[in-house]
């Protein structure tokens, strides 16, 4: 089986590269459009505007939130950056880390950092790393797939 899947790693990556897959460094246009894409997502949600990080996900896109199910569709993502929201999540921050395309479909690889202000005062901080899948609808780059992890080790149960 570990053969297999080796085997399979190498034949995608030699065609992408055979592809011409374009890494888009720290100056390219695409990086550039993912960028200006998360700075609209990070004051949306910091707003509270589940409705406004809604739209920046494509109709057909897919939420894969740690620790629950999936999520099918703009509106299945702004009912879960609502509940988010509503449980007391209130900042955000992103930092893109790597980005890569090829025509109208982009990947990032990321990190964030989340705070929830505790009652009374202080805030309980959460880090850990993203990866999302972009696809560019017109002149829009949209979420196409969203997954995040944090880096706490997991609770026992």
């Amino acid at each position: 089986m570990r053969r297999t899947f080796l085997l399979l790693a190498a034949v995608i990556l030699s065609a992408s590269s055979a592809l011409g897959q374009a890494k888009d460094g720290k100056g390219g246009e695409v990086r550039a459009a993912v960028e200006a894409a998360n700075k609209k997502f990070i004051e949306a949600f910091n707003k509270g505007d589940a409705a406004a990080v809604a739209a920046m996900y494509s109709a057909d896109a897919r939420l894969l939130p740690p620790n629950g199910s999936m999520g099918e569709g703009r509106q299945a993502a702004q009912q879960f950056w609502q509940g988010a929201i509503g449980a007391g999540l209130k900042l955000v921050s992103l930092e893109t880390l790597h980005v890569e395309s090829q025509g109208n479909l982009a990947f990032e690889v990321g990190r964030y950092t989340l705070t929830v202000p505790k009652t009374g005062g202080g805030a309980t901080t959460d880090t850990g790393k993203y990866v999302v899948v972009w696809e560019r609808e017109g002149s829009e780059w949209r979420i196409a797939a969203d997954i995040w992890n944090s880096d706490a080790p997991a609770q026992a149960q």
